[in-house]
C-alpha cells in the first residue's frame, strides 16, 4: 500500500487545477450540511460505487450455488427462502456506499455516513495539520484511494475510496493555505485608511523637524 503524507510544515500546496480558488457555482450544499453565510462548495463526492463489486460477485456466486442446489435436489425448495441472507451483505454494502458523502467547502471538510442512522462529522480547514493519501495496488492502477485528514485536536476524517485522491488532497491543502497563510487580514478600504494616516504622520513630521 502506498502512503503519501503532506504536513502543515511542508510548504505551499500544489493547486488542484488551474484555478484552485474558484468555487463551483453550480454546486449546492447537501441538506445534511448547514453552511455559514458566504461559504461555498469546493468539492463533493462519495466512494466509488465499484467498491461493492467484490460483494456483488460473492452474492451472485452464492445465489447461483443456492439455486443450483435446489434444482438438483441437493437442498429442498424451502432453501430458496435463504436467498435474502445470501444477498444481504452486498445490499448492505451498496446502502453503505450510496449513503456516504464527502464535502469540502471554503471553510470546512465534512463527511456523512450511516445506513440505519446518519452520522455527520465536520472539521474546520484551519485545524488541519496533516493530510495523507493511501492507495493499494489496485487503487494506484485505476485511480482511487483514501484521503485521511488529521486535525489539531488529534481526530481524523477520512474520504475513503474516492477518485483522484491526490487531487483531493491538493484541494484541501490549497484551501487550508488560503485560510491560514495566503490572505492578508482586513479589507482594502481599511488598509487604504491606514496608508492615508501614515502619510499624514509623515507630512506632519516633515513640517515639524
Amino acid at each position: 500500500m502506498t502512503r503519501i503524507s503532506r504536513s502543515e510544515a511542508g510548504g505551499p500546496a500544489r493547486a488542484a487545477d488551474e484555478t484552485p480558488s474558484a468555487a463551483d457555482p453550480s454546486a449546492s450544499a447537501p441538506p445534511w450540511l448547514p453552511l455559514e453565510d458566504g461559504d461555498r462548495i469546493r468539492w463533493q463526492a462519495g466512494p466509488r460505487i465499484q467498491t461493492i463489486l467484490p460483494w456483488a460477485a460473492l452474492a451472485l456466486v452464492g445465489a447461483v450455488a443456492l439455486l443450483a442446489a435446489v434444482v438438483v435436489d441437493v437442498l429442498p425448495i424451502v432453501a430458496v427462502a435463504g436467498l435474502p441472507v445470501v444477498l444481504a451483505p452486498a445490499l448492505w454494502q451498496y446502502a453503505r456506499v450510496s449513503r456516504t458523502a464527502f464535502v469540502v467547502t471554503e471553510t470546512v471538510a465534512a463527511t456523512r455516513h450511516g445506513v440505519l442512522g446518519r452520522t455527520v462529522r465536520i472539521v474546520s480547514l484551519e485545524r488541519i495539520q496533516n493530510t495523507t493519501v493511501e492507495q493499494d495496488p489496485i487503487g494506484r492502477v485505476v485511480g482511487y484511494g483514501t484521503v485521511t485528514i488529521e486535525t489539531a485536536g488529534g481526530s481524523e476524517l477520512a474520504f475513503w475510496n474516492v477518485e483522484e485522491p491526490g487531487r483531493i488532497r491538493d484541494r484541501l491543502e490549497a484551501e487550508r493555505e488560503r485560510l491560514t497563510g495566503s490572505e492578508i487580514p482586513g479589507r482594502r478600504d481599511q488598509w487604504e485608511a491606514v496608508l492615508a494616516e501614515v502619510r499624514d504622520w509623515r507630512r506632519s513630521l516633515e513640517r515639524n523637524p
